[in-house]
Formats: structure tokens, sequence, C-alpha cells
């Protein structure tokens, strides 16, 4: 069955630094390409053949008929992920195709595809991802590395109502290219929780929800939103870890290598896949390089989005 949500023809469109052609429509106004495209995510026309097979990987997490919520396979140089029993894709080099098998779940395609879909294949490209906003600064970018909750969105915000164009938020691409560092531009979107959204806009319950069953929203970013969005790669010149406390003053410090590492790879992206899959060894020596090349700063700083302007400057003042 094909998703409500395709058309026939095909747009094509960049995030995470590819090109990519796809008959979905896709919610996040994604800037458009030309030429040939890195990869297609088109509808399947039939089930994946998996020969009965058992899965290599199956998630801890399971739904309430205690399905995985993902289990991954391998099929003739290519991988096909079932989430649930809700829907199927089967992820090759330069084609993803996917298979709805509830409709009720429709939704949730897109939700798949710019997250654990894309950061799988950037994976098996040789593009670790790491759980992290970004923001662009003149010609570099500085990324704030945290897992859900832990303050990158926010303060993403605080710099993007400075000026500083987003460059992705939650999902940061890093392109390891000798001896540079870069992040990939991700799509002109937010989510935020209304309380947090509320400082940020006037009106966050009139913003759509990221999907039914939540109260989170999307905030664009651009024209038709807020601040403005850079779809650039950009040389990543810092990365923050934030660190809320009860405290008035705020601290930016360095990170010894050995313990930067050690939070790359805890806020890295699909961790259990990635080391499922074999890739733990490739990713390892990709975050050795970054934490090597890119300073990493701890950064402490008062509970409270009132405090956010003044963060954000700290951040402007140690970049500057």
């Amino acid at each position: 069955m094909r998703s409500p949500f395709s058309n026939t023809s095909l747009s094509q469109v960049g995030v995470y630094g590819i090109s990519v052609a796809t008959d979905l429509d896709l919610i996040p106004h994604l800037p458009p390409r030309s030429g040939a495209p890195d990869l297609h995510v088109v509808a399947a026309e039939g089930p994946a053949e998996l020969a009965n097979q058992d899965p290599f990987y199956s998630s801890p997490t399971r739904d309430p008929d205690s399905v995985p919520a993902i289990r991954l396979y391998r099929a003739e140089g290519r991988f096909v992920a079932r989430f649930v029993d809700a829907a199927t894709f089967s992820i090759g080099p330069e084609r993803i195709e996917y298979l709805l098998h509830d409709d009720t779940y429709a939704y949730a395609l897109e939700l798949w595809l710019l997250g654990t879909v894309l950061a799988f294949w950037l994976e098996w490209q040789g593009v670790p991802a790491l759980h992290a906003s970004a923001v662009a600064l003149e010609n570099g970018a500085v990324g704030v590395l945290a897992s859900k909750q832990g303050g990158k969105t926010t303060l993403a915000m605080s710099l993007l109502q400075q000026g500083h164009p987003l460059l992705t938020d939650d999902l940061l691409p890093l392109g390891v290219e000798g001896d540079a560092i870069r992040g990939r531009p991700g799509y002109p979107q937010m989510r935020m929780w209304p309380p947090h959204a509320r400082h940020f806009v006037d009106n966050p319950h009139a913003l759509r929800r990221a999907h039914p069953y939540t109260d989170k929203r999307r905030v664009p970013v651009g024209p038709d939103g807020l601040g403005t969005f850079c779809d650039d790669v950009r040389p990543l010149q810092a990365l923050y870890l934030p660190e809320r406390t009860d405290k008035a003053s705020i601290q930016i410090q360095p990170v010894a290598p050995t313990e930067a590492l050690k939070a790359a790879l805890r806020h890295s992206f699909l961790p259990q896949l990635v080391e499922a899959a074999g890739w733990q060894a490739y990713r390892l020596n990709a975050l050795s390089q970054l934490v090597e090349q890119i300073p990493v700063r701890r950064l402490t700083y008062p509970e409270g989005i009132e405090h956010l302007p003044r963060v954000a400057d700290a951040i402007l003042d140690a970049e500057a």
C-alpha cells in the first residue's frame, strides 16, 4: 500500500548534505536541488524479499504487542528496516524504497525517513552523525551536543534569534574529509515543546504538531518562520556540552580529548544499530579524529530560558 503522502512525480531536495529525489510530500520545506540525485526515496511496488531470515538487530523497545520498534535485516547488498509492523524501508546505496503496512502510521514515514533511515544510510556511506544542533557563524559552525531535553534546541534557537542561521536541529552529520571536519545541513525546522516555544513565538499552540500523538510543535525556520537556514556544508569550529545548574554564573571550559571522545560516543546517533551493522570501528576512528581537531567545551549555565540570551553571548564571545 502506498502512503497517502506520496505523489506520482518526484521532487528533488537537499537534506544532510545530499540530493534526494523522492515521491514523498515532506512537511519541512526542504531546499530544491538539480542535477543527478545522490539518492532516490520512492514507494515500493511490493514487499521486500527476506527469505524468512532472522533480523541481525532487534530493538529492546517494543510496542504494546511486544513487537520490536525496529528490526534490521541484510538482503542482497542492501538493508531492510521494519518499524513495528507498520512500515518497511528497503535501503540500498542509491535507492530507498518504503512500504506502508498500516495507514494509521502514515504520519510516521517522514519521521522515520528523516531520522533513523537516513542516519543509518549516512553511516553506511561513512558519514557519522551526532545528536546535536548546530548554528552557522560567519564561515564556520558550532554544535551543541546533548541528548533529549538536554538544551541543544533552545540554545540553537537563542543563537538563531541573534541572527545566526540554523544549520541543523537534533541530527548533525559529520563530513570527515582529510584534516577537515564539516557539519552538514539538516532541514529548516526545529521541534519544541509549547512551554519552551512560547519564549520564541507568539502562539506555539497554533504551530503544527510534530506528529498527531505529541504536543511537541514544529517551528519552521526561514521565510515562513523564524530566522534563517544555512543550506551549506560548514567547517565545524567547536562543539559544546551543555550543563544546566542552579548557579547564576556562565562558564565555558575545555574538555580533554579522552572525555570529549566519551561524550561524542555517548551522543552519537543510532549506536546500537551501528554496532550491530559492524561499523563501530569506523565511527570510533572518525570521532577520535573529531575530538583531536575540533575543540570541545563544557558550557555550564543557569537553569531557565530567560538566561539564554546571556548564554548565547558567552558562546559568541568564545568563538570571536
